[in-house]
C-alpha cells in the first residue's frame, strides 16, 4: 500500500505563505552577513524557503527532536544555553495556540523556523569543531575541518529516519574523542566531588579534539603530555614510542601535517636561536668546542675559518656572522635518522644520541622538535607502509636505509604517501580503557581553556554563540 499525505487547502495555503515571509526576510538582507545568518540563509536557499519545522499545526518530529538534543548538549561536553532553550520551547509551543490570526499564525511559524534553524546550525557545528576557535587561546597550525559545512550537514539530517542520531554523527569519530567522551558521559552520572573537578578537565579536551581536522585511516599522532608518539590504523595502535618534547620555555607546537621524507645519517644545521643563546658563551670559554663535538664554522662566505682564532669575546648575539654544522655521525644532534613535515615552526622529529633520558618520566626537555625513542623502527614501518604492494622493493629500500646508518652517509628516503601526523596536547583520555587517565599539564595551558569554557574568560566563540 502506498500512503499519499494530502494536505488541506488551508495547510498548503500557510506553507506557501510561511516560505514567502522567509524569503522576503531572509533575501532583505544584504550580502556579507557574519555566521549564523549566511548559514541560515543557504539553509532556506537550499530548501527553497519553504518551512522545514513546522506546520499548520504545530512543530514537526524533527523539530522537538532537535530541541531535545539543545537541552542535551551538556551530554556531549558542550555548555548549554538555558534562556536559550526556554525561549525555543515556548516558540514552539505558540505554535499549537488558538486563537491566533493569520498574520499571527505566520509570525510564530516564521519565528520559530528562523530560531530553531540558528541554534540546530550552532549545534552542530559545535558538535565539529567545539564552542571556542582554537586562536581565541593558542596558536595552533591545525586547521578544523575546514570541508564540513554545518548547512549540509543539517539539510541531510533532516531527511534521515533518525533525525538526532544524524545531527551526532557530526561529532569526530577518531578512537581518542569517542573514548574521552565516553569518559565525560561516565562522569556526568557520578554524583562525587572528584568527578565534578574531573569535569571541566575533560571538556577542555574534547575540546582540544574537536579542534583537530578528520584523521586518516592510518596516521601517526604525538601527544605532548604524554610523552609518546603512535602510529594508528582504523582505531587500533600499531606502534608506541617515547618521545622528547620541548621545555616549558621552548614548547613543542601543536600541529597537523605530513611525513614527506626522512633522511638518514644527516647533518644537523645549528638554528641561529642556539647558535647565539648556547654556543657562543660555551665558544668564548673554550674555542675548541666546536671541534670537540664534530661542528664546522662558516663564515657568510662559505669559508671554513679557524674557531681558535676567532676573539669570541668581541662576537655579538646580534651580529653574529656565523653557520654552524654538525657533521653526520650518529653522536651528532639529530642522531641516526630526521623525520621532515612541512610546518611554520620548523620542527621535526629526530633520534637523538642522548638515549638515556627516554627512561626518565618527565621529557620535556628539548628546544621545540620530538626526539624519538627508537626512531629506525619508524623508519622501517613508514618504509614498508609505503611500498606495501610491492614487498621486495621495500625490502630493498630498507637495506639501503642500514647502510647508509651504518655507512655514516646522508640518504633521503621520500614517500610516495605522505604520512599524516598530528601533535596533539591532551591532558587527559580514557584511550587505555574506561579509567580516565590525568596527564601533567606541562605548558600548563588548561585553566585558561577550562575558564573560557565556562565563561569566565571571553575568547572568540563559533559562530553563533
Amino acid at each position: 500500500m502506498v500512503c499519499l499525505g494530502l494536505s488541506t487547502p488551508a495547510a498548503a495555503q500557510s506553507d506557501a505563505d510561511v516560505a514567502a515571509r522567509l524569503r522576503q526576510q531572509l533575501t532583505a538582507l544584504p550580502a556579507g552577513q557574519a555566521e549564523p545568518t549566511e548559514q541560515v540563509q543557504r539553509f532556506y536557499g537550499q530548501a527553497n524557503f519553504q518551512p522545514v519545522w513546522t506546520t499548520a499545526t504545530g512543530a514537526r518530529a524533527a523539530a522537538r527532536a532537535g530541541a531535545r538534543l539543545l537541552r542535551q548538549a551538556p551530554e556531549y561536553g558542550l555548555r548549554p544555553d538555558e534562556a536559550a532553550n526556554q525561549a525555543l520551547a515556548q516558540t514552539l509551543d505558540s505554535l499549537a495556540l488558538p486563537g491566533a490570526g493569520l498574520d499571527e499564525q505566520l509570525a510564530r511559524r516564521v519565528r520559530a523556523e528562523l530560531l530553531l534553524t540558528t541554534r540546530l546550525l550552532q549545534l552542530t557545528s559545535q558538535l565539529r569543531r567545539g564552542q571556542l576557535r582554537p586562536e581565541s587561546l593558542q596558536p595552533t597550525s591545525c586547521a578544523a575541518d575546514s570541508v564540513f559545512d554545518p548547512v549540509f550537514w543539517l539539510l541531510a539530517a533532516r531527511q534521515c529516519p533518525d533525525f538526532s542520531q544524524q545531527v551526532l554523527a557530526a561529532q569526530p569519530r577518531s578512537r581518542s574523542y569517542v573514548r574521552l567522551l565516553g569518559a565525560w558521559q561516565r562522569l556526568l552520572r557520578t554524583d562525587s566531588a572528584a568527578a565534578r573537578r574531573q569535569q571541566w578537565l575533560v571538556a577542555a579536551n574534547l575540546q582540544r579534539l574537536r579542534w583537530e581536522p578528520v584523521a586518516d585511516s592510518i596516521y601517526c599522532v604525538v601527544n605532548i603530555p604524554a610523552y609518546s608518539l603512535q602510529v594508528v590504523r582504523r582505531a587500533k595502535v600499531l606502534r608506541t614510542f617515547r618521545v622528547v618534547v620541548g621545555a616549558p620555555a621552548t614548547p613543542t607546537p601543536e600541529l597537523c601535517s605530513r611525513i614527506r621524507f626522512f633522511e638518514t645519517s644527516p647533518r644537523w644545521n645549528v638554528p641561529r636561536s642556539i647558535a647565539t643563546r648556547e654556543m657562543l658563551p660555551q665558544l668564548r670559554r673554550n674555542p675548541g668546542f666546536l671541534d670537540a663535538n664534530n661542528y664546522i664554522l662558516y663564515d657568510q662566505q662559505g669559508r671554513v675559518p679557524n674557531p681558535r682564532r676567532i676573539n669570541w669575546k668581541e662576537v655579538s648575539a646580534e651580529s653574529f656572522p656565523y653557520v654552524i654544522r654538525q657533521a653526520a655521525t650518529s653522536d651528532n644532534a639529530l642522531g641516526n635518522v630526521v623525520f621532515r613535515f612541512p610546518n611554520p615552526h620548523d620542527i621535526f622529529l629526530h633520534d637523538t644520541p642522548a638515549r638515556r633520558v627516554f627512561g626518565q618520566p618527565r621529557r620535556a626537555l628539548s628546544h621545540g622538535c620530538i626526539r624519538l625513542q627508537n626512531p629506525l623502527q619508524l623508519a622501517v614501518f613508514l618504509l614498508r607502509h609505503d611500498l606495501a604492494a610491492q614487498p621486495e622493493r621495500a625490502q630493498r629500500n630498507v637495506e639501503r636505509m642500514w647502510d647508509s646508518v651504518y655507512g655514516g652517509y646522508s640518504k633521503y628516503f621520500p614517500l610516495r604517501y605522505p604520512m599524516p601526523v598530528y601533535v596533539r596536547y591532551l591532558t587527559c583520555h580514557a584511550d587505555d580503557g574506561p579509567a580516565l587517565r590525568q596527564l601533567p599539564d606541562i605548558y600548563g595551558r588548561d585553566a585558561e581553556l577550562m575558564a573560557a569554557l565556562r565563561g569566565d574568560a571571553a575568547p572568540t566563540v563559533v559562530a553563533g554563540e
